[in-house]
């Protein structure tokens, strides 16, 4: 089968792709909260998408033509992390020859996007709890309250409701949060949309052609997919890559995925014994070699006297009794 990219155009669904009815309601949820400016939390596990979902709000809102602010909470580090969001007054503490306004007033106006909000730590979340509720915030060292007319979005891939419980998360801030909540659903629980993910990341990073069979994209569709649609497209990054023949084969899968397929294979419905399937090969041979013993014993690299032996055990238990014994004698032995 060779992919198709016709039916799918990642523009018109803010860069979503799929057709699954969880994707479709995610949508039908941006379009209606496209005049609502309120804070939204974003939910889901890591590499679901949860960006994409924020700029898509931003891109339906009314604040569309002004700035959109991404910022990865698990990439600011201890102290630095309230300096980089309120900003600092000259001279709040040492090293700070000037004046900084921070990451918040620098979306003033338009969307900040929170990705992995569980991270920061609790002092700040009172800061972003202020911010959310007065409209205002205060830089390090700074006597009077900044006014800052920002969206709040944010995400996580925790259970928020837990780390309330375990007093790691504010309990006001998160109900603050919690008015309006998108849960993006994992790749797992969309099976349907891999087989289009898979169309984009081909067109999106293939150099030339490729063509991937049923086969191959009954493996891609059964594996529960743990990275989510980060995995998949790593993965169909590097199935393109470096490849001199369009078809991808099933030694060109990473590991993972075959052990999967492997695991999900049924047992056959007989189970041989190793004796067994001895048996069927010699058989096999002698016929290929139209009973002629000495080129069979040679193909199975056993001695002539250990075939006959073979051979005359069969003979006594197996079906194929009639036809050894009715068949005539070659010059190298006997014929089946």
């Amino acid at each position: 089968m060779q992919t198709n990219h016709t039916q799918w155009h990642a523009a018109d669904n803010f860069g979503m792709v799929g057709n699954s009815p969880a994707i479709r309601e995610l949508l039908d949820k941006i379009h209606r909260l496209s005049t609502n400016d309120s804070p939204v939390l974003i939910t889901g596990e890591s590499g679901v998408g949860k960006e994409l979902v924020a700029r898509a709000l931003h891109t339906t809102s009314q604040l569309r033509d002004q700035v959109f602010l991404p910022i990865d909470s698990a990439s600011l580090v201890g102290s630095l992390m309230e300096s980089e969001l309120f900003g600092y007054q000259k001279g709040a503490f040492t090293g700070a020859t000037e004046s900084k306004q921070g990451l918040v007033r620098a979306a003033d106006g338009g969307t900040l996007f929170l990705d992995e909000i569980g991270e920061l730590p609790v002092d700040v979340q009172a800061k972003l709890l202020r911010l959310l509720q007065e409209g205002e915030m205060r830089p390090i060292g700074g006597v009077k309250p900044v006014k800052v007319n920002v969206r709040i979005l944010a995400a996580t891939n925790r259970d928020l409701e837990v780390e309330v419980k375990e007093h790691r998360f504010r309990k006001d801030l998160y109900y603050r949060l919690n008015v309006i909540t998108l849960r993006i659903p994992p790749l797992r629980e969309r099976r349907e949309d891999i087989r289009p993910l898979v169309d984009l990341f081909i067109e999106r990073h293939a150099i030339h052609e490729v063509v991937i069979s049923d086969d191959i994209m009954e493996v891609l569709e059964a594996y529960d997919w743990p990275g989510n649609v980060r995995e998949l497209e790593n993965t169909v990054r590097r199935l393109v890559a470096l490849k001199s023949n369009p078809l991808v084969r099933f030694e060109d899968l990473p590991s993972p995925l075959l052990n999967a397929a492997e695991a999900r294979r049924p047992w056959p419905d007989e189970m041989l014994p190793l004796a067994e399937i001895e048996r069927r090969h010699i058989l096999r041979v002698m016929e290929f070699t139209k009973g002629d013993v000495t080129t069979a014993a040679q193909v199975l690299g056993v001695g002539r006297t250990t075939l006959y032996r073979r051979l005359k055990d069969y003979r006594a238990t197996s079906d194929y009794d009639e036809l050894a014994m009715d068949a005539p004698q070659s010059q190298h032995g006997m014929n089946f």
